[in-house]
């Protein structure tokens, strides 16, 4: 006799459901023995066994050769599996989620804050020259492209060098301001130097009178400390500086917000002003992150703080290599993880070469985290999330719903702009060769001198790409986004990490954008006619304005009605020489029309007098006829 079945462990889980089913559909065949049937499925019968077991999910394969030994239905069963597997999984990521709150290595497309100081790596060299030269000078400027990591060097490095810990960071954080008037934030140790954060937002004025009081209030309660990085000095950062040109439109309180940096900095320890900040203001420390392209224009605006930073400016760059591999692999380690090889050399291979690479590492490591295999982060994992393509699609589609309609028609001038050169031997041109390595996952690694490079393929391999396509794609000038509401929209995709500014020029954030986004492919593919015409007033507004605004150059006729319809349409967002170019040939044309219709009734009146003189001509000829 064979050993009866143990019975099931009482309960109404989709699993325990599953074995009994197949517990029934095995008695409806006749109740054959384990061995009888894993004859008929060529199956062991301990599989089986377990199969109907309800203590795990069994594989596919085992659960249909079960089904058809006992002579069910195999179709539904297959969807049945694979409904069950479904819920299954997503009932383990959630727990997972839930595990992982607050113990994530990597803090995802984010910036580092305090609270991260303990997975902060890979910038150590550069946050010992900062820390440096906050030492030596009263005011220092942090500045970088967008994406470059500067606000996590200040934020986690910094920051926490000088005192702040995770608990008071924390809490503080909870303070932080709506963004109008910027925020401040005073969280800081009992040993550490009294410190302040604030970002201006739209009233950077009453941020840093905030900031200052706070400052004040913990610099009155704290000795000063003659050891440590800045002598026991307060310090004020200002992050996110930028805000001062992108969201603060008083040019007015911009110049008063300088002025009290710069005086903050500038005022001697041995006579602090009266008043409850005084305390702080007593030799006050200043630190300003901003971004490169805003950089300039302020110090033009601000003569006073040029001159106050001079030889106090720390750049933030493209990581290297080997900060790339700190920054991937110490925050796993800390959390009992490796890193498989193989993904390791897909992002340093890929985020190298890219301008907004660093975010988007860190947002596929936090992806791949929840999809980790034991404790190893593993190639799959990182391919199961989608890779670099599905996080730049889910960052480009979650901002372009959250549009109106005028401000979509915005976006995508400005990506039809960005993304022209890639219809020229880029991933959407007939080359190819960017897109195979785009579909693997992998990045190109040539210098962007036009010869072919080996980049990583998905799959762990090395595959030759075509560098040449990833060094033919050239930055665009800043200027070229100057047309109404364009600046703003072009800030909202800095701060979404799809397009990265740096100095006076402006790229895509990732070469993979318009193979993973497939609404901007559309757009790329759909507007070759009008990118071509782009391309084409661009090349013209420059010569046009390099020859000294020569007529001879202006556009006519049809050419020039069609660019003027596609501009008024929203189609192609034009520039501020394009619009001067395109103005100054409406006119040409206009005085042209004039020209012809003056030029049309001089010849009528002409023709007009000729006809009246013939006639009087002819007139006099019959009179004196008549007299003969």
């Amino acid at each position: 006799m064979p050993r009866r079945e143990s019975p099931l462990d009482p309960g109404d889980g989709a699993l325990l459901r599953f074995a009994g089913d197949l517990r029934a559909l095995r008695e409806r065949a006749g109740s054959p023995p384990y061995r009888q049937l894993a004859l008929r499925a060529h199956c062991s019968a301990a599989s089986l066994s377990v199969a109907a077991g309800g203590r795990r999910l069994p594989s596919l394969a085992v659960t249909l050769a079960y089904v058809q030994a006992c002579g069910g239905d195999v179709r539904e069963w297959r969807h049945r599996w694979q409904l069950l597997a479904a819920e299954l999984a997503a009932d383990a990521a959630a727990r997972r989620r839930a595990l992982d709150v607050g113990r994530a290595p990597y803090p995802g497309a984010a910036a580092f804050e305090a609270v991260d100081a303990d997975r902060f790596f890979g910038r150590e060299a550069l946050l010992d020259r900062l820390v440096s030269v906050l030492a030596e000078r009263r005011l220092v400027i942090v500045t970088g492209p967008s994406g470059a990591g500067k606000s996590s060097l200040v934020r986690a490095g910094l920051l926490t060098r000088l005192g702040w810990s995770p608990a008071a960071a924390a809490a503080a954080a909870t303070g932080a301001g709506d963004g109008k008037g910027g925020g401040a934030e005073r969280p800081r140790t009992r040993d550490g130097v009294p410190v302040a954060l604030l970002t201006p937002g739209e009233r950077p004025m009453e941020a840093y009178a905030l900031a200052l009081a706070r400052l004040g209030q913990s610099a009155a309660r704290t000795a000063r400390d003659p050891s440590g990085p800045t002598a026991g000095d307060p310090v004020l950062v200002v992050d996110q500086g930028e805000q001062l040109r992108t969201r603060c439109r008083d040019a007015a309180e911009r110049v008063r917000f300088l002025d009290a940096l710069v005086a903050l900095a500038a005022c001697a320890p041995e006579r602090p002003p009266a008043g409850p900040a005084g305390a702080a203001q007593a030799g006050c420390r200043v630190v300003l992150v901003i971004r490169s392209d805003q950089s300039g224009p302020l110090f033009a605006e601000h003569p006073g703080l040029a001159e106050a930073a001079r030889h106090a400016v720390v750049p933030v760059g493209r990581p290297a290599p080997v900060e790339l591999r700190r920054a991937i692999t110490e925050p796993a380690l800390r959390a009992g993880c490796t890193v498989e090889g193989a993904l390791l050399a897909v992002l340093i291979s890929t985020a190298a070469y890219q301008p907004g690479g660093l975010s988007l590492v860190s947002a596929a490591l936090a992806a791949t985290w929840r999809r980790r295999s034991g404790n190893a982060l593993t190639l799959a994992g990182f391919q199961a999330t989608g890779g670099f393509e599905g996080a730049l699609a889910r960052a480009a589609e979650t901002l372009y719903d959250g549009l109106e309609i005028a401000d979509r028609m915005l976006v995508r001038a400005v990506f039809l702009r960005l993304g022209a050169e890639l219809l020229d031997g880029g991933p959407l041109g007939a080359g190819g060769g960017t897109a195979a390595a785009v579909a693997l996952g992998g990045g190109p690694t040539a210098g962007g001198d036009g010869t072919a490079g080996v980049g990583t393929a998905g799959d762990g391999t090395a595959g030759e790409v075509a560098g040449g396509d990833e060094g033919a794609r050239t930055p665009l000038w800043r200027a070229e986004f100057d047309g109404p509401g364009v600046p703003e929209i072009l800030e909202r995709l800095v701060r979404a990490r799809l397009v990265v500014v740096d100095g006076e020029t402006v790229e895509l954030s990732h070469y993979a954008l318009p193979q993973a986004w497939p609404r901007l492919r559309g757009w790329l593919v759909e507007g070759r006619g009008a990118l071509s015409e782009l391309r084409g007033l661009t090349t013209a507004a420059r010569g046009w304005a390099g020859a000294g605004r020569d007529p001879e150059l202006l556009y006519r006729g049809a050419r020039l009605e069609q660019l003027k319809r596609r501009v008024a349409d929203g189609e192609l967002a034009a520039t501020g020489i394009e619009r001067a170019f395109l103005a100054a040939s409406a006119r040409a044309a206009a005085a042209d029309r004039r020209r012809a219709q003056r030029q049309q009734l001089t010849v009528a009146g002409v023709a007009a007098a000729s006809g009246a003189l013939l006639a009087l001509a002819g007139g006099s000829r019959i009179r004196r006829a008549w007299r003969w």
